[in-house]
């Protein structure tokens, strides 16, 4: 039996030869494999948009004093008496608060997508692009090689 010839390794869950592509407890033959590729996955924004419109509802509400003052009481706080308005001003600025940090914590992420007679999988996903393209070129050069070989 012939040794597979190992073009790439991360030493852990991926493993290229020059005639099989291991991802963890998945083995795929790259005659199998009829297209590779990078496919960019696009963060869940739409939590953190909802989050600031509901913010800037809260806050248009007490800056334009749409709630009635006896719908919110009054609260004493840390010695301070305060008032519904401040209370709606400081929620609508503190949702807008978080979803702008949520929002600026999102991050695209990369994915190494094969497909195969089986269909479309993402087989490796990451948040570091250099990673998933290393793997791709590796892949790439098992297919050249694997033509040459022919």
């Amino acid at each position: 039996m012939i040794q597979d010839k190992i073009l790439y390794t991360d030493g852990h869950d991926v493993t290229v030869t020059d005639t099989m592509f291991h991802v963890r407890n998945m083995s795929y033959r790259l005659v199998g494999i009829t297209k590779h590729g990078l496919h960019i996955m696009p963060p869940h924004r739409l939590p953190a948009f909802l989050l600031m419109f509901v913010g800037v509802l809260i806050l248009v509400s007490g800056v334009l004093n749409l709630v009635p003052p006896q719908y919110i009481p009054s609260m004493e706080a840390w010695g301070a008496t305060l008032s519904g308005k401040t209370i709606l001003l400081s929620a609508g600025a503190f949702l807008i608060l978080v979803s702008v940090l949520v929002m600026g914590l999102l991050h695209e992420r990369y994915a190494l997508r094969i497909s195969t007679a089986e269909g479309e999988k993402d087989v490796i996903v990451s948040k570091q692009k250099e990673y998933v393209t290393q793997i791709i070129n590796a892949l790439n050069r098992a297919f050249n090689f694997a033509r040459v070989k022919k």
